[in-house]
């Protein structure tokens, strides 16, 4: 019977120590050039506040972030975010200019390009850009 205990003792053993205890820890980091890509906001590191979405900023978990934001990861592609767009602010009605993150520039759809890579939909505005909607379009 005590071998028999042992034996179980070892094998939950072995089990547990390989089975992650927290399965939030990230996404694939290699296809986003970091070395942990932020799967949830509340994990964020960094964020665009949309009053001045030029600068990437460090989240300070001790205090509430201000105005609309978005929470998400510095890579070598530039910002990815870790869900949607957070805080409170107001939104534009139409949503034709866009916001890209890979560099932070703010293109306005009367100049007629297309958004390429990751981006947020909305209109520039004079106290910074105002997204359209709380969503991030995110291309892999």
């Amino acid at each position: 019977m005590k071998k028999l205990a042992t034996a179980l003792a070892l094998v939950l053993t072995a089990a547990c120590a390989s089975t992650p205890m927290n399965s939030s820890s990230g996404t694939d980091a290699t296809a986003f050039g970091a070395s942990k890509v932020a799967a949830r906001s509340t994990d964020a590191p960094n964020y665009i506040l949309f009053s001045s979405p030029n600068s990437v900023r460090n989240v300070d978990f001790s205090t509430n972030v201000p105005g609309l934001n978005l929470k998400g990861t510095i890579t070598n592609k530039g910002f990815y975010p870790a869900g949607k767009i957070e805080g409170r602010g107001t939104f534009c009605a139409e949503g034709k200019d866009w916001l890209s993150l890979a560099d932070l520039s703010i293109h306005k759809a009367a100049d007629g390009k297309s958004p390429e890579g990751s981006y947020v939909l909305g209109c520039v505005s004079a106290s910074g850009f105002q997204p359209a909607s709380r969503d991030a379009v995110v291309v892999q």
